[in-house]
């Protein structure tokens, strides 16, 4: 009976289909379920120790504020590290991973409210080691994830790299010199204990003893040092092999139920379900997948069968958590293990399977799309209470776009950096002599051609400075020139100039892209690392280096620089021209959830789809905002509003209720708010205009027939804004 009801509620479906992939909402729940069990049983965080069982609960609970942001978890765990002052067990004299684990709580709390008691502690206890010439610490694989985490924290806390250097220089001893030749099997790819492991101590089958918690905790580790170290430093490529190694020697391990056994090459020790390494092993390889290193074909499978698995027979309705070996060092402790025993500490198995949820929910399948307009939730929307311009722009703009910068795009790099602008080619005689097309090369790296973006601009022969629109195109350059979304001679006919490039030169798109775009590339020099922004900042970015290259350009005015940008590139030259004032005008035509449309409507494309099939495009916090668009401080009416007093056009498609065209033109409407502040008029109208029936003055919109495209129809009625509010000029 334990099973049915529950499942039904939890995990429907689990019994009959192990590989299913969970749904969002259901992994939610199941997280819920037990930390709300643990948090009940422990209402005090004071009565807890900082030591490292504990800590191991509090990674979980930021793993689950994360995609979950509820207040009490926050405060339960700001409550746990003030109420023990912020203090390591044993004091900042420690050198015990161990008691250093809490410090990943505090830093992540100290990344949230930046108060400088969080991290003081911990910061003088690693120093201590970073100051050292001591690199045999860690002499038990444990130790890795209760401490590396920390290191690279405070490395990029402090933009440091001696954290860096001498956390390798910990793991470094530990694989290859603990205990004679290392703790790390270069054959099996797995880990030993400790010493006191290494052969020829043997499992009861003959098999080496690999411990499946202990496996875990590297693995776990590893997942977050690469999460925060900067792609470019010099041992990042020996964790990320050693973390694919491993994942390829676990998954052959699985058992048919999803768990894996507590010791991995021995079935008849104490085989049977476990739930820490298997709920660690979980959460790494969901993470690999996420970040593109993992084939998601292949990999998901395995991921669902073990959080199926947990779920279906480790988590009580209750929210106990069973099948947990307490404190350990080898399979044989804490044995037997059962669904209904208590182990001798639960907080440290809650935290392994929070941290695992947290990832699985990002690969889960989100909730299914609404397109019923009577199902659209009741909402309100944030009140922005500015009465002047120069309120708006003495703090209020600045605010807002705080909010898209945290919780939606990411921060954009504020260094600059040389680029070169070669000139390749140049035809006097492009769309049938209307036109000079030059073929141009931004260089962003001296010497490295996967750093280049290659620009077309088509500059009008009968205007000797015109207005150009930039932007994007779906299709490399040699292709775009034929495309239906670009009519180039319809805009040169209009007296306009044409840039425009191919946007995957600048990041592909694609889950993996990161790493091969300027993400990667240019991280060193734009001193951003990857995970800071989204791959609309990216790209964003490249538009602002092309309006760099039009100033070089006579025959170009670059006071009526016009961003234009279809669905994903439609949010792109959002954010561009948000960014950028250069932009004289912006329009989004199509540009759907995460660029004009309304997010608390939560119609057509959610911020839960868009976060589950494009993760890679936005900041990693916008996915928390799924199942809470209610309490968002923010709604993309605000990141229109970031644009004024420039003039705006938004645009949709009655055939793509998918991009919610009635939520881009209430945002088109709610922006006029912040125009009005600088006397501009918006839309001008309280309800959704008829079809090809454009209104409004400087906020512009239209809905046309037909489907997601940029068409002709598009085009024309942009052109004739550009004239009537860039060519007056």
């Amino acid at each position: 009976m334990r099973i049915t009801l529950f499942l039904l509620l939890v995990l429907p479906g689990v019994a009959a289909a192990a590989q299913e992939v969970p749904q969002q909402a259901h992994v939610l729940r199941a997280m819920k379920l037990a930390n709300g069990y643990f948090m009940a049983k422990w209402p005090d965080p004071g009565a807890a120790m900082v030591a490292w069982n504990r800590a191991v609960y509090y990674e979980g609970l930021m793993a689950l504020y994360s995609i979950d942001p509820d207040r009490k978890y926050y405060d339960y765990a700001v409550d746990w590290g003030a109420k023990h002052q912020w203090m390591p067990v044993d004091g900042v004299g420690t050198w015990l991973a161990d008691n250093q684990c809490a410090g990943q709580t505090w830093i992540d709390l100290y990344g949230i409210d930046a108060q400088p008691e969080r991290i003081e502690n911990i910061k003088e206890s690693v120093d201590r080691m970073v100051h050292s010439d001591k690199s045999n610490d860690w002499y038990w694989i444990d130790a890795m994830q209760m401490a590396m985490p920390v290191f690279v924290r405070l490395g990029v806390l402090e933009k440091d790299t001696a954290y860096f250097r001498k956390m390798y220089d910990l793991y470094h001893y530990t694989k290859t010199v603990e205990g004679g030749h290392g703790l790390y099997s270069a054959t099996e790819h797995l880990w030993w204990r400790d010493k006191n492991y290494l052969p020829p101590y043997k499992e009861p089958n003959g098999q080496d003893c690999f411990w499946s918690r202990g496996n875990g905790w590297v693995l776990a580790a590893l997942v977050r040092v690469l999460s925060w170290l900067p792609v470019n430093d010099p041992h990042r490529a020996e964790y990320l092999q050693n973390y694919q190694d491993m994942v390829k020697a676990l998954v052959p391990l699985q058992r048919a139920d999803g768990y894996w056994n507590v010791s991995l090459h021995d079935s008849t020790h104490f085989g049977g379900k476990e739930l820490t390494g298997t709920a660690l092993f979980t959460y790494g390889i969901a993470w690999g997948i996420r970040e593109g290193y993992l084939d998601k074909k292949v990999y998901l499978p395995i991921v669902a069968r073990a959080w199926n698995g947990m779920v279906s027979a480790s988590l009580h309705p209750n929210g106990m958590l069973g099948y947990v070996q307490g404190t350990a060092e080898k399979p044989a402790d804490g044995q037997p293990l059962a669904y209904d025993k208590a182990p001798n500490v639960e907080d440290f198995g809650l935290g392994c399977f929070l941290l695992a949820g947290s990832e699985v929910y990002q690969i889960a399948t989100p909730p299914a799309a609404n397109q019923d307009e009577s199902k659209v939730p009741a909402y309100s929307e944030p009140k922005l209470g500015f009465t002047t311009a120069a309120a708006w722009e003495g703090s209020g703009r600045a605010k807002v776009y705080g909010l898209f910068e945290k919780n939606v795009y990411g921060r954009m790099p504020q260094a600059a950096i040389p680029v070169v602008h070669r000139t390749d080619v140049v035809d006097t005689a492009a769309l049938d002599g209307l036109a000079i097309r030059k073929k141009i090369t931004l260089e962003f790296l001296p010497g490295d051609t996967a750093a280049q973006l290659h620009m077309l601009l088509f500059l009008p022969k009968k205007v000797r400075t015109a207005p150009v629109f930039v932007g994007y195109s779906f299709e490399p350059n040699d292709v775009t020139e034929h495309s239906t979304q670009w009519p180039l001679k319809e805009i040169v006919g209009r007296g306009y100039a044409v840039a425009v490039a191919w946007y995957e030169e600048i990041e592909p798109d694609r889950l993996d892209g990161w790493q091969t775009g300027i993400r990667t590339k240019l991280a060193g020099v734009l001193h951003i690392e990857p995970y800071e922004w989204g791959a609309i900042g990216a790209w964003a970015w490249g538009l602002e280096r092309m309006a760099d290259e039009l100033g070089a350009e006579e025959g170009v005015d670059t006071t009526r620089i016009v961003v234009i940008g279809h669905s994903r590139l439609g949010k792109t030259a959002l954010w561009a021209a948000a960014n950028d004032r250069r932009f004289a005008m912006a329009i989004s035509n199509e540009s759907g959830e995460g660029g004009a449309a309304m997010g608390k409507r939560d119609y057509g494309e959610t911020i839960a789809i868009i976060n589950d099939y494009f993760p890679w495009w936005f900041a990693p916090a916008y996915k928390q905002w799924g199942f809470h668009t209610a309490e968002m401080p923010f709604d993309q009416y605000m990141l229109l509003g970031l644009i004024a007093p420039r003039p705006l056009y938004v645009a949709s498609a009655m055939g793509d209720q998918w991009s919610d065209p009635k939520g881009e033109f209430l945002s088109a409407k709610l922006a006029g708010q912040i125009y009005a502040l600088y006397g501009e008029k918006g839309v001008g109208v309280g309800s959704m205009p008829g079809l090809e029936h454009p209104v409004g003055d400087y906020v512009r919109y239209h809905i046309r027939k037909g489907k997601h495209d940029l068409t002709l129809y598009d085009w024309e009625r942009y052109l004739d804004f550009a004239d009537r509010r860039l060519k007056s000029r």
